[in-house]
């Protein structure tokens, strides 16, 4: 009977669920796509409808080759390929997803800055779409960091090839920053720009002075959620702003941990801190993707005010919230406490499910930091300070292995 039961939830009856359950991540997305383009389409938005199909096609084609092609091993698959273990096929796989990401988000922003050229601040826009398209590279460049921390690498062949060469350029590309910055450069520069959220505004067009400072002493309105069905509108309004409150004293401890001396040690080997920065990274990363979804449903209920069709939405974008943000974080935490090849499958699970929500989130952040740059110095900061914190505790645990070491040797420490 014990053997029975552990096969259920470790052996091939269990690795099959999981395989189902990523083939319906893959068919889920098109065939809500799909529909959503089309009621976008009967009513005339020919380009809405464009945006919910390359969403979806999107979001499936990432799943599709990340979970059934490249790591299907994560779920209890078969890999295909057996010469590249599972951190060198995690890097071939972000490195180009990125790549193309940037490709579909350039083209998008590119075709709405031509339509609206006359109302645009062109250099503006254009400085946001490079930080995008910068930080993209650089979030996969700390993902290939941190594996390398914690996995084996390996040897394997490189190949040669178009997507050898772009995967090559997309990961000098990130580089540049996560090299440039550091550990301490990311926590400052994160801190900062996490901070200056306070005096610069969110959201403009709302009467002006609309800053994160208001948002704390006023408690006012989280940005672009007023829209929102009033269930979902409560949620987001009540929680934001204290989650916004909870990452400015982050980026504050940050900020201190740059600091010489024994608090500023304490402060970068914090394990709590860390996760907590991480969570509110995802937080904010995951909002930015469904805020983008948003704005696809609500031009299409906009038309159709039927209060139980709204009350199913309601209800749908809870779950969606949920189903983005809080299951994957609870099953990265609890993962963290299985075996070393467990915890690996883990986490390469969680990053494939994240890396279109990446995508997403940050086609939104586009244009919400547009609109508002407060959000993203915000966004931002946030995910400096995760790396940052996430680089100074794996530097502190090197440098006391190697005092160790040294200590074993009969060196002075």
């Amino acid at each position: 009977m014990g053997t029975h039961t552990h096969s259920l939830h470790h052996g091939p009856v269990w690795n099959v669920w999981k395989l189902w359950l990523a083939e319906l991540g893959v068919v889920l997305p098109e065939c809500l796509g799909a529909y959503y383009a089309a009621s976008l389409w009967r009513q005339g938005e020919i380009d809405l409808g464009l945006l919910a199909l390359g969403c979806s096609a999107g979001v499936a084609t990432v799943y599709a080759f990340g979970y059934l092609w490249c790591l299907p091993d994560v779920l209890g698959g078969m890999p295909h390929d057996q010469t590249r273990n599972l951190r060198q096929r995690w890097s071939d796989f972000a490195l180009l997803t990125a790549f193309i990401g940037i490709l579909v988000i350039a083209g998008a922003y590119i075709r709405v800055i031509w339509e609206y050229f006359s109302y645009v601040d062109l250099a503006r826009a254009l400085a946001i779409l490079l930080a995008c398209f910068w930080l993209l590279p650089a979030c996969v460049v700390a993902s290939e960091k941190y594996l390398g921390w914690t996995m084996p690498g390996g040897e394997a062949k490189e190949g040669m090839g178009w997507r050898v060469r772009v995967r090559g350029a997309t990961r000098k590309w990130g580089h540049w920053l996560v090299r440039l910055l550091g550990a301490k450069g990311a926590l400052g520069g994160g801190g900062v720009l996490a901070l200056s959220s306070l005096i610069l505004e969110f959201e403009t067009g709302r009467g002006g002075g609309y800053t994160g400072y208001k948002i704390v002493a006023e408690k006012d309105v989280w940005p672009r959620v007023t829209h929102v069905e009033p269930i979902l509108y409560s949620f987001l309004v009540q929680g934001h702003p204290w989650v916004y409150v909870l990452g400015l004293v982050v980026a504050t401890l940050a900020l201190a941990g740059v600091l010489p001396g024994r608090l500023g040690r304490i402060i970068r080997s914090s394990k709590t801190l860390a996760t907590l920065a991480g969570i509110i990274a995802l937080l904010q990363v995951t909002a930015g993707a469904i805020r983008l979804l948003q704005i696809m449903a609500y031009e299409t209920s906009a038309s159709q005010p039927d209060k139980y069709r709204l009350a199913l939405w309601i209800l749908l974008w809870g779950a969606l919230f949920i189903l983005l943000w809080a299951v994957p974080v609870a099953i990265w935490l609890r993962g963290m406490r299985g075996s070393r090849e467990s915890w690996d499958h883990t986490r390469l699970a969680v990053m494939v499910f994240y890396l279109p929500i990446f995508l997403l989130g940050f086609s939104f952040f586009v244009v919400g930091t547009y609109f508002g740059l407060g959000f993203g110095g915000f966004v931002i900061g946030m995910l400096l300070v995760w790396w940052g914190l996430v680089q100074s505790r794996w530097e502190i645990a090197q440098q006391q292995d190697s005092a160790r070491i040294l200590a074993g040797c009969g060196f002075p420490r």
